[in-house]
C-alpha cells in the first residue's frame, strides 16, 4: 500500500506550531516590553502621564498587529508547503508569493534520511532530507528538505520514496540491458 499519485499532501498541523515557534521570539519580547511600559506608568510624573499612556497604547497596538502578521505569515508558509508523488518524480512546492517547485526524479534519489532535532522531537515531527545523484557542483541543489512532517507520515514518505527509487532504477537498468 503506497501513497497516492497526483494527490497533494500537506505537512500537518504540528508544522504550523513549529514554524510559529521559530518566529515568535520578537513577539514575546514586544509583549514583555509593553507590559513593562504599562507597569512603569505609575512612576511617570503626572504632567507626562498622557504621553506615557499614549506611548504604551501605541506599543500595545503595534505588538498585537505584529503578532497577527506573524500568525498570518506563518499560516501562509504552512498552507502552501505541499508535496506529491507522480509517476516519474517526487514534487515539493513551497512559497506563497514566490512559488518554488522542486522535483526529484525517482531514478536520481540516492538516500532518504529522517532527521529529528530536539525541537522536532518535542513537536512530534521529522525533517525528511532527500539526497540525489547529480552533476551540479553545488551540494544544495542535490538535496531536497521537507520540514516538519509528522513522525509516522515521515516514515511512510521515506519508505514510498525508496520503493519508487528502487523500482525506477531497476526499470532503467532493464531498459539498458535490452
Amino acid at each position: 500500500m503506497g501513497m497516492e499519485n497526483e494527490r497533494k499532501h500537506s505537512l500537518g498541523h504540528r508544522a504550523y506550531v513549529l514554524f510559529l515557534s521559530k518566529r515568535i521570539k520578537l513577539v514575546i519580547f514586544l509583549f514583555a516590553l509593553t507590559a513593562a511600559a504599562w507597569y512603569s506608568e505609575r512612576w511617570a510624573p503626572s504632567y507626562y502621564l498622557p504621553f506615557v499612556q499614549y506611548g504604551v497604547g501605541l506599543l500595545a497596538l503595534f505588538s498585537v498587529l505584529y503578532f497577527l502578521a506573524i500568525m498570518l505569515w506563518t499560516y501562509m508558509e504552512y498552507h502552501f508547503y505541499t508535496y506529491m508523488f507522480t509517476e516519474e518524480a517526487f514534487i515539493m512546492t513551497s512559497g506563497y508569493v514566490m512559488r518554488t517547485e522542486l522535483a526529484a526524479l525517482y531514478h536520481q534519489i540516492q538516500n532518504v534520511n529522517i532527521q529529528r532535532g530536539p525541537l522536532d522531537r518535542l513537536a512530534g515531527v521529522s525533517q525528511i532530507v532527500i539526497y540525489m545523484n547529480g552533476s551540479e557542483r553545488d551540494g544544495a541543489h542535490n538535496k531536497i528538505v521537507l520540514p516538519a512532517v509528522g513522525k509516522t507520515k515521515a516514515k511512510l514518505v521515506q519508505k514510498e520514496l525508496l520503493v519508487r527509487a528502487r523500482r525506477h532504477v531497476g526499470s532503467r537498468s532493464a531498459l539498458a540491458e535490452e
